[in-house]
């Protein structure tokens, strides 16, 4: 199967918004999509997080706003000319960081340590289970090696299981990716 990964840019955030529009995703309710807005650059907060927004429609917009000035930053997979997948990779968002903390254990990491954090996908029903975020994160990985970040952070469930609620992907795909210790690959 031919897949193309595009990095998100601004000129692609109408195709980008329309993906999260018709692709189920999540719980698979409508008035939930998520456009993956939680998860950005830490420029884009203002006042205490800006955390969440809580209409679908206010997502869509913040979405596209996002998009376009580069603060919600990731890849597209493309089969032909239709968006099958979303891989949401950012590199500055220790707003994101501080939260996943509640969860994990995450360090501090020194101001000469640069990170690309991996935090969610979104993979079209029919595409699922053929490679694709597979190929997602592989090109997260080559760019992140490229523009001399010193590791990708990847914020996974090692009990992953059959739910419409997991949206890390699978532990044993980065396991495939070369995942080593706390949930970091390693370049």
């Amino acid at each position: 199967m031919n897949i193309e990964i595009r990095k998100l840019t601004p000129d692609l955030a109408e195709e980008y918004v329309h993906f999260f529009d018709v692709t189920p995703h999540d719980v698979n309710i409508d008035e939930y999509k998520c456009y993956c807005v939680t998860w950005r650059s830490d420029d884009s907060y203002t006042g205490n997080g800006d955390h969440w927004f809580p209409t679908r429609e206010e997502r869509r917009k913040r979405a596209l706003q996002f998009v376009k000035t580069g603060s919600l930053q990731g890849y597209l997979a493309y089969h032909g000319d239709q968006i099958v997948g979303w891989c949401n990779a950012n590199a500055n968002c220790q707003w994101c960081i501080k939260y996943l903390r509640s969860f994990w254990p995450i360090e501090d990491y020194p101001a000469n340590v640069k990170v690309k954090s991996i935090f969610c996908f979104v993979i079209a029903p029919e595409m699922q289970r053929k490679g694709i975020a597979t190929q997602l994160v592989e090109r997260v990985c080559k760019d992140a090696a490229d523009e001399g970040f010193d590791f990708v952070e990847a914020y996974v469930n090692k009990e992953f299981g059959e739910t419409d609620h997991d949206f890390r992907g699978p532990f044993a795909m980065y396991l495939k990716c070369g995942i080593e210790g706390n949930n970091r690959l390693i370049f």
